[in-house]
């Protein structure tokens, strides 16, 4: 009886499975890029040229 049970819910995975794949209705839109494009920033929070350090006195 515990075999019964357990075919019986494996089938019902194997079912659920493959009643869940569709091929049929998958479209490609090859037109646009799957991707958003990103503006180049720069990475430097502030310019090195103007850094001053403090004096330790």
């Amino acid at each position: 009886m515990k075999t019964l049970k357990i075919t019986f819910a494996l089938l019902a995975v194997l079912f659920l499975t493959v009643s869940g794949v569709q091929s049929e209705t998958v479209v490609v839109n090859n037109d646009e890029p799957t991707y958003k494009e990103q503006n180049s920033y720069d990475l430097l929070a502030h310019d090195k040229t103007k850094i001053k350090l403090k004096t330790q006195a």
